[in-house]
């Protein structure tokens, strides 16, 4: 089962962090805040990733059902699911397959639609010796987030995975029995997922919802606490 945590009593809001990315060093400081709503806040870590579990493959697929075998385990559904980056993306995915389990899905800063190009220049920036040569102090850090053995299972299936986006990833046509409220947000100055995308995924929802964060970049910490979290709330209390 994934590594949890879980803060707070009420409706369950999971919280996934993105690609490499832990509860705590992506969405800790928001837990609480959620929970202080009247939710129980329920921070995940996808597979390999912090203290969770290598699995014996890393794809989209193998996300979607341990998310689920969670959900199950905790009995925590239906449940809003709250995801950066590409915990954003295994959110989506999980509900356009399990669609009676979740609420609504609030999906910030995922690049949902990808190009051959940006796929390969994403993937080269997993490649344990490309990080060693050339970011010595971000592969440090992963290291001690995940552990070398996690990291070294991770990394060759997380690149496959995102070489693979232009021709297996979800598509507009997947999207278009989803009836599910679904929040897209970004920053005007995210670096890997430009506005215009942003708005195009929203368009491509049936009850999809925007927003834009002014000033901020890809990375969560610079999405900021006083701007993020009233519309958060509001997200929550407008879900049927």
């Amino acid at each position: 089962m994934l590594h949890h945590q879980s803060i707070g009593s009420g409706p369950p809001v999971l919280v996934l962090p993105g690609m490499l990315g832990t509860i705590e060093s992506q969405w800790q400081r928001y837990l609480q805040p959620i929970a202080d709503m009247g939710y129980t806040a329920i921070g995940a870590e996808l597979p390999g990733h912090g203290q969770s579990e290598m699995t014996k493959s890393l794809t989209t697929r193998v996300m979607v059902e341990e998310i689920d075998r969670l959900l199950n385990g905790i009995h925590a559904d239906p449940a809003v699911i709250l995801g950066y980056s590409t915990g954003g993306y295994a959110a989506l995915s999980y509900a356009l397959k399990h669609k009676n389990r979740v609420v609504g899905v609030w999906m910030h800063a995922t690049k949902f639609y990808w190009s051959g190009e940006e796929a390969e220049n994403l993937a080269t920036e997993l490649d344990l010796a490309w990080l060693e040569e050339n970011n010595p102090e971000r592969l440090a850090e992963l290291k001690a987030q995940h552990g070398d053995e996690k990291l070294e299972a991770m990394m060759p299936w997380l690149s496959k995975m995102i070489t693979s986006m232009p021709d297996t990833g979800l598509t507009e046509m997947d999207l278009e029995d989803c009836e599910l409220p679904i929040m897209v947000s970004g920053g005007d100055r995210d670096e890997l997922v430009p506005v215009n995308e942003i708005i195009d995924l929203y368009h491509a929802l049936q009850r999809g919802q925007l927003c834009i964060f002014p000033d901020t970049n890809h990375p969560l910490d610079s999405l900021r606490d006083h701007v993020f979290l009233p519309v958060f709330r509001d997200f929550l209390n407008r879900l049927d």
